[in-house]
């Protein structure tokens, strides 16, 4: 099983090694948990952030997400104007990238 820690310095040492560990998940969890904390902060980041060839998230701004997200839902229920407005969405990328 476990073999039994021989002197105090060994002891000491893996309590500084556990509590380095302890400390490393909890800053691990509250780099993960801002984005659940904070999401108006994350929208506001991805609008502020919209500028030239820098864009970090592959040119979906909030409202291309949300156009998206509403062709997935009610995109059938559309009709033809639904099959444009997805070809237009597949196409918006590309159209975006010629642009100067």
């Amino acid at each position: 099983m476990s073999i039994p820690l021989s002197s105090s310095t060994d002891l000491a040492m893996r309590k500084d090694l556990v509590r380095l560990r302890m400390e490393m998940n909890r800053q691990q969890v509250l780099y993960h948990s801002q984005p659940l904390v904070h999401p108006f902060q994350r929208i506001k980041g991805m609008v502020t952030h919209r500028s030239g060839s820098s864009d970090h998230n592959g040119g979906k701004g909030p409202l291309m997400i949300a156009a998206t997200l509403g062709l997935t839902l009610f995109g059938r229920r559309l009709g033809k104007f639904g099959k444009l407005a997805r070809v237009g969405m597949l196409m918006y990328p590309i159209i975006r990238r010629l642009r100067p």
